[in-house]
């Protein structure tokens, strides 16, 4: 995988999520007041998102520590997800939701 600084295609200063730790953040401003964003690219030279100053600076043993632990985030978000789906989940009925508007609005 390679980084490459490049202007943003993005209009304004919108912020962005790091593809390597997730966070967000806002490209960086060129000399030229260009905005800039490092780019990640697969090895067959597909963007695969954005990244942030810190994760660049962090090196390439620093990105795959960011990594590792995005992926062990991510690994107990996806279980505890995967624990809500093996129950079945009671939503409130229409009626019911009427009578909280009601009170609500009353």
């Amino acid at each position: 995988m390679k980084i490459v600084w490049e202007r943003s295609i993005y209009i304004g200063n919108a912020p962005v999520f790091c593809t390597i730790c997730g966070h967000r953040y806002h490209p960086l401003q060129g000399k030229s007041h260009q905005l800039l964003l490092a780019i990640l690219y697969d090895e067959r030279g597909v963007a695969c998102g954005e990244v942030c100053r810190h994760c660049v600076a962090s090196g390439s043993a620093g990105i795959k520590a960011r990594l590792s632990d995005r992926i062990q985030s991510l690994q107990t978000k996806l279980d505890e997800l995967q624990d809500l789906a093996k129950d079945d989940i009671e939503t409130p009925s229409l009626e019911e939701e009427f009578q909280i508007h009601q009170r609500e609005g009353g």
